[in-house]
């Protein structure tokens, strides 16, 4: 560690645990105060300190009570609501909810989108344990490194192991599809989806801001067959209506997927979702019977009863 960095840790130190002020500590390592808050702002950045809220706290026992028993769930955690940073506090609230869940030797199936990079962006667990991270689907993009969150634990951390399911999420044709899953690298990432302890998924809404328009698979016309069909939403690319039920679409036999039935049969089922935009989405994945926690903010859990 060099002689800033031993600072830096220092100073968080004294600051969060202490309880020292910024003046006092500048006296006592005889460091201006200006200084001593850039350190601080320094250990928050490259996670020297990191928060977690007690959201167990907030004044929504109730409103959670009724919505598990409402939709059979094991569990649920409400984001409180804010204009602020809408997108990164899902994520941060489900990164947070996972890390207090993990043993040795866990293994965590992850679906497709930006709910669930985003959550897996933020994962802070112990070094200690050995984690499995399997992909339910192609489409490699979502779980490789970006420039935000190359600091992450989950492309850092040597105590990870990484099954990524080597194809694109979705093919030209059945046939190719049907060829891709019987090859023996797909074939067995994808049957080692059924022995996992958490699986972690975003929930998709029928609009422009879609992760299957935004990566060019679909556009805002074939959603609006696709309502007309009765699709709400999406769970592994897959289309449901407002009961949760499937839909026979052709577009489902060119995916590179597990299941829609495959999912459902899954242990610890955590859904990372929220927006008023995809209320009725979320409503529908909930009757399917897909999700055993939901991870939504509070606006839209005010709604779901």
């Amino acid at each position: 560690m060099t002689y800033e960095n031993d600072l830096i840790v220092k100073i968080a130190w004294q600051y969060y645990i202490e309880g020292l002020t910024q003046n006092q500590i500048s006296e006592s390592l005889n460091l201006s105060r200006m200084k001593v808050i850039k350190y601080l702002e320094i250990a928050k950045t490259n996670n020297v300190i990191q928060f977690k809220i007690n959201l167990e706290n907030m004044d929504n026992l109730n409103l959670q009570n009724r919505i598990k028993e409402k939709y059979n769930l094991k569990d649920v955690y409400i984001v409180p609501a804010s204009d602020q940073k809408k997108v990164e506090s899902l994520p941060i609230a489900a990164a947070q909810y996972i890390e207090d869940r993990i043993t040795s030797d866990t293994m965590i199936s992850i679906g497709y989108g930006e709910a669930v990079s985003k959550t897996m962006g933020h994962l802070r667990i112990s070094t200690k344990y050995k984690v499995t991270f399997v992909s339910l689907s192609g489409g490699v993009k979502f779980y490789m490194p970006t420039a935000i969150d190359t600091r992450s634990d989950y492309y850092t951390n040597p105590n990870y192991n990484h099954y990524i399911v080597p194809a694109p999420l979705i093919v030209s044709s059945k046939d190719i599809a049907d060829h891709l899953l019987a090859e023996m690298p797909v074939k067995k990432i994808l049957a080692m989806i059924p022995y996992s302890n958490i699986t972690v998924i975003g929930i998709g809404a029928l609009n422009d801001q879609a992760t299957l328009v935004k990566e060019g698979y679909l556009n805002t016309n074939d959603f609006e067959i696709l309502k007309t069909r009765g699709a709400v939403g999406d769970l592994l690319s897959q289309f449901y209506d407002i009961n949760g039920e499937i839909l026979d679409l052709d577009f489902h036999k060119k995916l590179i997927s597990t299941e829609i039935d495959v999912l459902k049969s899954l242990n610890n089922v955590i859904a990372v979702a929220g927006g008023i935009e995809k209320k009725t989405a979320i409503i529908g994945a909930l009757k399917g019977g897909y999700i055993d926690v939901l991870i939504t903010d509070e606006l839209v859990a005010q709604t779901l009863v």
